[in-house]
């Protein structure tokens, strides 16, 4: 009953949270994120991994910030795995006659539905599962309010709706993590292994940004049972397959990447004082602003029981894994709601709440709950404007959630090209995860 409870819980979350996403996406953000779409249409209609050539106006590329010339092609400062994700769905889409060409908004809204959309909407039920594995026997609350702390009281709702690199290599990044978490109770540990390096491949195909977690989780994998050795490493390797032959293809050197052949040295590390204060401080601010229940997440990570040590050793260095990266290169995200650059360490951060259900006082138990569920709330609603009103905002001021609030109230509103077909199923998936979840209650309390 426990099990057949849980499934029927993650599959209502799931439909659930991937229709939320899905109905967010706007045209805002699907024309201002161009370029995520640009490849994607190159792939399909020219069977090339260059940008130009498109006759669609969203879709002219110029080498500017995040493009550059090379042998006298234009390619994106990106990783290829987003665009042939998209590309995989794009191809049968442009088989029925739904094109870009032909209804922009509409494909590019398809294309982000069932890649950045559908990947977070996965890594969601993946971070479930984990913190279920870290509560034990404690409930459904804490497993679910993790969950829905990182998929939407973070910005990972706002960037859902764009077929975004750093979201989907988050959402690989955090489906990794889960296997990884399994892997000492696993009964085939060496699938187990095979898929979490599977997944930590993919996270490096499509993003750099997560790249030192990676290397922290694939060390943490393979010191748990180094019997997967073989298993991971060929897992490693499919999930690396396809940057390997971009990279040999475009630049005649698999280990050749995009932002090396492009000088982007603001991306490169550069260890200075001035830097990394100033960064702890940006960083800082942007949480605080944005993402208010990260915070909660921390002090969970950090009062987790003895028993749970190596879990917290594994979540607290895939954290300063990160924080090493971004604290001590140049660049900060730019045009972005939120802080973009801290996207890979939401769901690492949110299995920390797990740690408030264990405090033994019920009353500081509850009070905790409504502390969290409070901060939860706020991020929800903060980053819920973001995902409605665009998340490419270069004019950055400490705090866009008033001004995007004031536009829309002025009537400042972009269009929802999923949104009629998507509503009703999202309130019927909703209320049938509620009804899950409580008859899971009902059923955990008779026990």
């Amino acid at each position: 009953m426990k099990r057949s409870g849980f499934f029927s819980i993650e599959i209502a979350l799931f439909f659930t949270l991937w229709f939320i996403y899905g109905a967010l996406i706007n045209s805002r953000n699907l024309e201002a994120f161009g370029l995520q779409q640009a490849g994607v249409e190159a792939y399909v209609e020219r069977q090339h991994f260059f940008l130009e050539g498109s006759l669609v106006p969203q879709l002219h590329v110029q080498p500017v910030i995040d493009a550059f010339l090379h042998n006298d092609h234009i390619y994106p400062a990106k990783q290829p795995g987003q665009f042939m994700l998209g590309a995989c769905v794009y191809a049968p889409l442009r088989a029925l006659g739904v094109t870009y060409a032909r209804d922009y908004f509409l494909t590019a809204a398809l294309v982000t539905f069932f890649t950045a959309s559908l990947v977070a909407a996965a890594s969601s039920i993946a971070l479930f599962r984990a913190a279920r594995l870290l509560a034990g026997s404690s409930g459904i609350f804490w497993p679910l309010l993790a969950t829905l702390s990182f998929a939407l009281g973070s910005t990972v709702l706002a960037y859902s709706g764009i077929a975004w690199h750093d979201t989907l290599a988050t959402g690989y990044l955090a489906i990794s993590c889960y296997f990884i978490l399994r892997l000492p109770t696993a009964r085939t540990p060496s699938l187990a292994g095979a898929a979490a390096g599977c997944f930590l491949g993919l996270t490096i195909s499509t993003s750099m940004l997560p790249c030192a977690m990676a290397g922290a989780a694939a060390l943490f994998a393979v010191m748990q049972r180094p019997r997967i050795l073989p298993a991971f490493l060929g897992g490693v390797v499919a999930g690396l397959a396809p940057l390997l032959i971009y990279n040999f293809v475009c630049f005649g050197n698999p280990l050749l990447l995009s932002n090396v052949i492009g000088n982007y040295r603001d991306t490169f590390f550069h260890p200075t004082v001035d830097n990394f204060v100033g960064k702890v401080r940006f960083y800082a601010r942007m949480l605080t602003l944005y993402v208010p229940v990260f915070w909660f997440d921390f002090a969970g990570l950090a009062v987790l029981p003895r028993r749970l040590g190596r879990e917290q050793l594994f979540l607290t260095t895939m954290l300063g894994a990160l924080a090493l990266s971004i604290l001590n290169i140049d660049a900060n995200g730019t045009c972005q709601y939120g802080p973009r650059y801290l996207l890979p360490a939401m769901p690492i951060a949110s299995l920390g709440l797990i740690g408030f259900s264990f405090i033994d006082s019920p009353r500081w138990k509850r009070l905790a709950a409504f502390a969290v569920a409070t901060a939860a709330v706020a991020s929800f609603a903060i980053n819920l404007v973001g995902a409605m009103h665009g998340a490419m905002l270069c004019d950055f001021p400490h705090s866009a959630f008033g001004r995007y609030l004031s536009e829309m109230w002025h009537g400042d509103t972009t269009s929802y090209p999923l949104l009629a077909w998507l509503l009703v199923p999202c309130l019927l998936s909703a209320a049938f995860l509620i009804s899950a979840a409580r008859r899971y209650d009902e059923v955990h309390e008779g026990a």
